[in-house]
Parts: structure tokens; C-alpha cells; sequence
């Protein structure tokens, strides 16, 4: 068993992440300390995933896809040459290592392996929304293919448990909805699964709507069915037959039609800070079981 190496202060993405990557260092330095004493009385997991929790992985960028105006869908590939693949659980999440001459930090973004030609030839790829005063974002962006980029992961909170629920009830906004896909390929995937899948995603226009194609594919599985809704819909909607958007705000009435909910509901809420803190507040006073309620 070797060392873990020691995190450095910059390396936290002071996203509140459970566990941080504070946490995971010290659980493996005492297993390394118990190795040193006897090393058979440590039971270690063999690591087998080609992107470790406590190092930085260096992975190429393969495509650069811009997606509308604001959005560019990145593939990454394993610098190294080796049999070892990225795996991660569904809902987690990958920490990329940004520096500059002047700032050096980490941002987190949801690893993705949507089926597509660009899948065929990457490890993972990633969503990212470009900011006019982005550090980041912006960098990532306007990265050339054939880049080296630096990752660490996975990290997260979300277990899924098949038919725990009877429902997963799902409210995205923007971007929010990158570890919703692959929770609900993972179940629609499972022909074991009953779960119900209600998805809700928020967009402000129509040219924001991200894995538009994919989620009208789903359309076709007997237990999924979602809803867009557009706030910022100007001109006519150009829907597919009986696709699903709504041209207005989504709000708390929107979730009338779902009532009642019950303890084998659960309700996954990602989104921006305060769009996330009003819907859980709604929905604590609706749910029996708060814990029931999470947000990524």
C-alpha cells in the first residue's frame, strides 16, 4: 500500500462535497498507518479505476463540441495507455485542477458517457456552461483539442438502491441536469427497475435545452416522463410531436400534479443556490421523510 500524498489547501473545491477530499485523505493515512504495523491486518480495495480520489490523472481533451450559444460538451481521454478504465456511481462527481499563472483552484463538473460517436473514442466527457467573468469555465471552453487536462475523482453523496423508491422525482436547472442523465439511463438500463422517473428541467430559453435528443428518446420507456419548461420563451416553440416543454416559469404549482407524495417518493434537486434551498423549503412541508429530499 503506498502513501497517500496530502492534499494542498487549494485542492478543496469549498463545495461542501461529501466526503471532501480532506476526509478521504485521512481515512486512507490511517489504513497506510495500520499497513505499516501489520500489513495483513489491513484489508486494502484494489485500486482499479484510471482516476484516483487523492492524485491528479492526466486526461487529453478529444473534442470540443459547442452546444448553442453558451454551452460546449468536452470528451477526455486517458493521457497513459493502459487496460485500467474511468468508472464512476451514478450522480457523482470529478474535480478538475485549474491553474493560471495567478490563481490556482479546482471546480467540480459531472462525468458523462452519453452514447454518441465522441463516446467511442473518450473516458468520460463533461457540460460546461461558459460565464462572461468565468475563470474556468472560460479556460475549458477555449481549450484546443489535444490539451492535458488534470482530474481527480469520483466523489459523491448519491447511492442508488434499485426499487428503493416507487418514484425519483427529479428538478433540474440548467446545468443541474448533468448527474440526472446518468441516473436515469443507469435505471431505465435495468430491466429489473420499477421505479418511476418524473423529471423537471428549467431552462431560460429554448436553445438552452441540453440533451434535448436524449431525453425525447426516453420518452419511449413505460416509466419515464418529464417535463421542460422554458421562462425566457420569446418566439413559438419548435416541439417535436408531443414533446413535452412548456413555454413559462416553472413554480411550486407546477408540482400540484405529483401530489401527494408519500415516504416511497424521493425528490433529487440540482440547481443554482437559492433555486435549490426554495424547492427543498416547498417540499420539506410535503414530504414526510425529509431525508428523502437531496440536493446535488
Amino acid at each position: 500500500m503506498e502513501k497517500p500524498n496530502e492534499p494542498n489547501p487549494e485542492d478543496c473545491c469549498n463545495s461542501g462535497c461529501n466526503p471532501c477530499i480532506f476526509d478521504i485523505y485521512e481515512e486512507q493515512l490511517k489504513l497506510y498507518k495500520k499497513y505499516l504495523l501489520n500489513k495483513e491486518s489491513v484489508n486494502v480495495t484494489p485500486q482499479d479505476n484510471a482516476i484516483s480520489q487523492l492524485k491528479y490523472t492526466g486526461f487529453v481533451l478529444v473534442k470540443n463540441l459547442p452546444v448553442g450559444h453558451l454551452h460546449h460538451h468536452l470528451f477526455f481521454k486517458k493521457k497513459s495507455e493502459d487496460n485500467m478504465k474511468v468508472s464512476w456511481k451514478p450522480g457523482d462527481h470529478f474535480l478538475y485542477k485549474y491553474n493560471s499563472d495567478k490563481n490556482s483552484c479546482t471546480r467540480a463538473y459531472t462525468p458523462l458517457r452519453v452514447q454518441n460517436e465522441q463516446s467511442l473514442i473518450s473516458d468520460f466527457s463533461i457540460i460546461v456552461k461558459k460565464y462572461e467573468h468565468g475563470l474556468v469555465s472560460s479556460q475549458l471552453c477555449n481549450l484546443d483539442e489535444g490539451s492535458i487536462t488534470f482530474w481527480r475523482g469520483p466523489y459523491g453523496h448519491y447511492n442508488l438502491q434499485c426499487n428503493k423508491f416507487e418514484r425519483i422525482i427529479m428538478i433540474a436547472q440548467g446545468t443541474g441536469i448533468a448527474p440526472f442523465i446518468s441516473i436515469i439511463e443507469t435505471i431505465l438500463n435495468n430491466e429489473d427497475e420499477l421505479t418511476k422517473l418524473i423529471l423537471i428541467y428549467c431552462c431560460k430559453n429554448e436553445n438552452s435545452i441540453l440533451f434535448r435528443e436524449e431525453l425525447y428518446s426516453y420518452k419511449s420507456y413505460w416509466n419515464f416522463k418529464y417535463e421542460i419548461f422554458v421562462s425566457n420563451a420569446s418566439l413559438p416553440l419548435k416541439c417535436r410531436y408531443q414533446e413535452p416543454i412548456k413555454s413559462h416559469r416553472f413554480s411550486s404549482n407546477s408540482l400540484l400534479p405529483l401530489k401527494p407524495f408519500t415516504n416511497n417518493d424521493q425528490v433529487l434537486i440540482c440547481g443554482a443556490p437559492e433555486f435549490n434551498m426554495t424547492y427543498k423549503l416547498y417540499l420539506e412541508a410535503e414530504i414526510p421523510e425529509v431525508e428523502n429530499i437531496i440536493l446535488f
